[in-house]
């Protein structure tokens, strides 16, 4: 943050801040995690006619989809800093292209000319909170007479002599399974399976499954979109319902002298005059720093360098002002997470503070 004056050093081993990042409030409000998606697997669907269908296509968009309406989850395609800095600095190019162009307006009134970033923890700015990943065990169409088209762990349904229009569908099922890892080490965080037995839907439709050959638009045109749907949102509410225990983090990605500027924003559900602690972690690398095998590291619960208040809330970052502070200023990568949640009552300390 580079404040010097150490007149305005808060003691903090006395004032609360090393000692109560654990003691919150109940709330009513939740912050969504922020998580990069790995992509679903699913095997080809061979069709009547000697043809097959790109389900794996299908599961990768509908997943985005859920993951939009979902309340306890955000997810990112790029991340913020896309070109490594050169050392400790800056790179000659714009590192935050990745951010929405009124962050960016943003970030250029917040940021200094010449942001320094610590060689061992710039790396953590593009860190999600968790990686998900699914995969598609099986997806079956029952028709009259039992004729099914699609596959299940045994291997294919061959659609010989089947119809490719008209084919009646009575039942839809699909066995789904997804996880989530913690970034790094790959720990898996969560896992969950869907069952066909769960995602079985009496369906009562003849479709015709030949125009699935040509692109995933006809299959949305389908009462079958509904029941992949179902799936895949089964799912991503087990897995946020098991990382429910999973503490809300994010991380510094600009520092100023009196503020941080982190990522998270309206996506995360942040708001104007929530607290955060900010932790400068320990990291240790097999060779060079964010280019090779992560060994561990961390930080302990009572060694918060900063709280800041957020004093302005954008698409995907916010700002927040450095209320209480130790000696050690917050280095871009430090991990950020949540002290509290503002007052019902809070009407904004700084509501000129605006980029």
């Amino acid at each position: 943050m580079g404040v010097k004056d150490v007149t305005k050093i808060l003691l903090l081993c006395t004032g609360a801040l090393l000692t109560m990042g654990n003691q919150k409030c109940e709330q009513k409000r939740s912050l969504k995690k922020i998580i990069q998606m790995d992509g679903i697997t699913s095997r080809q669907v061979l069709l009547p006619g000697g043809g097959s269908f790109d389900f794996q296509a299908v599961a990768n968009q509908q997943i985005y989809a859920v993951l939009s309406e979902s309340e306890d989850f955000t997810f990112r395609y790029l991340p913020p800093v896309v070109v490594p800095p050169e050392g400790a600095r800056l790179a000659a190019v714009d590192p935050l292209a990745n951010l929405t162009d009124s962050d960016q307006v943003a970030m250029k009134v917040f940021a200094s000319p010449e942001p320094v970033y610590e060689e061992t923890a710039w790396c953590m700015v593009n860190l999600p909170q968790a990686k998900i990943s699914g995969a598609v065990n099986s997806f079956e169409l029952i028709g009259g007479g039992g004729a099914t088209i699609g596959y299940n762990p045994a291997g294919d349904h061959l659609p010989n002599g089947l119809a490719s229009v008209g084919f009646n569908v009575e039942f839809a099922q699909m066995d789904f399974s997804m996880r989530a890892l913690r970034p790094l080490t790959e720990k898996v965080l969560a896992a969950t399976n869907v069952t066909s037995k769960q995602t079985k839907t009496r369906v009562n439709a003849s479709i015709n499954i030949g125009e699935f050959a040509v692109g995933p638009s006809a299959y949305y045109q389908t009462p079958l979109a509904k029941v992949t749907k179902n799936a895949l949102t089964k799912a991503v509410k087990n897995l946020a319902e098991q990382l429910k225990n999973e503490e809300w983090s994010t991380r510094v990605l600009s520092s100023q002298d009196t503020h941080l500027v982190v990522v998270g924003g309206r996506d995360v559900g942040l708001e104007e005059g929530d607290q955060l602690l900010v932790y400068n972690e320990q990291y240790y690398w097999e060779g060079e720093p964010c280019n090779s095998r992560y060994l561990g590291g961390g930080a302990s619960a009572g060694s918060a360098v900063a709280k800041i208040e957020i004093e302005w809330v954008g698409d995907e970052i916010s700002r927040g002002r450095v209320i209480e502070h130790t000696a050690n200023d917050a280095v871009i990568g430090a991990k950020v997470k949540l002290f509290k949640f503002h007052d019902p009552k809070y009407q904004g300390q700084n509501p000129g503070v605006k980029p």
